[in-house]
């Protein structure tokens, strides 16, 4: 943990950092009241951006999609706006590039079909995601999307 972060954020404890992005970095918490893992997503602060950032959580926190995690709450806390989804703990798709083995065809195929229903559930309700890539993709522990 970098020594600016506090070690909890409302009522997440911060286990690791999961990820870093342009607007965002992202951190394996533990949420001690309902006692589950959970991913927080804090925002990277920028003009303007808080706003816009709380209109596509609530937006978010609406869709229901099997290819979609859910947004669990959002909140700002000692400054830092931040986002509680589902923890994952699959990995990415980036990173199941690099460890291996390579998808069969039909591994592919079904896995990417499952990330098109995700985005068209998305964009059905007037979302854009905006950062589509194989990092940005989250697996399941079945591998699935």
């Amino acid at each position: 943990m970098t020594d600016d972060l506090p070690p909890q954020l409302g009522r997440f404890r911060l286990l690791q950092q999961l990820g870093e992005g342009a607007q965002a970095t992202v951190w394996l918490a533990h949420d001690p009241l309902l006692d589950r893992e959970v991913a927080v997503k804090m925002l990277k602060a920028e003009p303007g951006s808080v706003d816009e950032w709380l209109h596509e959580a609530r937006a978010v926190s609406r869709l229901t999609h099997p290819n979609i995690v859910p947004v669990f709450e959002a909140d700002t806390q000692a400054g830092r706006s931040y986002l509680v989804f589902e923890y994952v703990p699959g990995g990415t798709l980036s990173q199941r590039f690099k460890a291996g083995p390579r998808f069969t065809a039909v591994e592919a195929v079904t896995l990417m079909l499952g990330v098109l229903d995700g985005l068209v559930a998305a964009h059905a309700a007037g979302l854009v995601h905006r950062d589509l890539k194989p990092s940005n993709i989250l697996l399941d522990a079945q591998g699935r999307a």
